[in-house]
């Protein structure tokens, strides 16, 4: 609930600020509105969800380390397909061969077998769009086929035109409610409408990202599966927020 302690002292600063403007321009008309900023905000449940997986392997060389992520690869594409994902639904997002940065290896002791072994790393990544229920048994799937770097999840609304509707609409009504309260405090009876206009900086969509990073690739450059059956994280969607800020201007009678 707004302070009336605050509401006053904005109807001050307010008067304040058209007292000044007035004694700096005499031949200006009188400014009689009250400026507000109105907020609104709607939630609700995802209808898609967004799973990103991937690997990462180390190789003593270039060609051993992109024949295991080959295999990898291959393995997790044909689970999730297999498993009833529609190969539409998954997009390549990343797939790098490279010298391995030092940091990674470095703590190992020169020419060890650890050393030797992660001198090279492949890297590949993909987004599964699956509905919000299906998510778990999608993440499920790609780690038993090798993803070892997966789990962050995206949910979100894919038609959010009616929500960012709903969410203006809530904050004009947010800011007439001030306005109407400044305008009681003012003792000066609130008009109509005047202006209003979105806060572009202040609108927000809050489809927040969930979940996190499994394991990491193997020494000798190739996963074992993990196998763990029918077992699967326990994953529920999350609401979707939409925040929308306006400015608006309302006329004194």
């Amino acid at each position: 609930m707004r302070s009336f302690v605050g509401l006053s002292l904005l109807v001050l600063l307010l008067a304040g600020a058209d007292s000044y403007a007035l004694a700096q321009c005499n031949t200006c008309p009188e400014r009689r509105t009250i400026s507000v900023t109105g907020t609104g905000k709607v939630t609700a449940d995802a209808d898609l969800a967004i799973v990103r997986v991937g690997y990462k392997l180390y190789g003593a060389d270039a060609k051993s380390v992109y024949g295991n992520a080959t295999q990898t690869s291959n393995a997790i594409m044909k689970a999730l397909t297999d498993s009833g994902v529609p190969k539409s639904s998954i997009e390549s997002t990343s797939q790098v061969l490279q010298h391995t940065v030092q940091y990674e290896y470095q703590q190992y002791p020169p020419n060890s077998d650890e050393w030797r072994n992660r001198q090279f790393t492949a890297t590949q990544s993909w987004i599964i769009r699956v509905k919000p229920d299906d998510a778990a048994g999608a993440l499920n799937t790609a780690i038993n086929a090798g993803a070892n770097e997966s789990g962050w999840i995206e949910w979100i609304v894919q038609n959010p035109g009616s929500l960012q509707s709903e969410a203006a609409a809530k904050a004009v009504a947010d800011a007439q409610m001030l306005a109407q309260q400044i305008a009681q405090q003012s003792k000066v009876q609130l008009g109509h409408l005047v202006s209003v206009s979105e806060n572009p900086s202040a609108y927000s969509y809050n489809g927040p990202i969930a979940g996190g990073v499994f394991g990491a690739g193997m020494g000798n450059g190739f996963m074992d599966r993990v196998q763990v059956g029918n077992q699967q994280l326990v994953i529920n969607s999350r609401r979707v927020e939409f925040s929308v800020s306006v400015f608006a201007a309302f006329a004194i009678e």
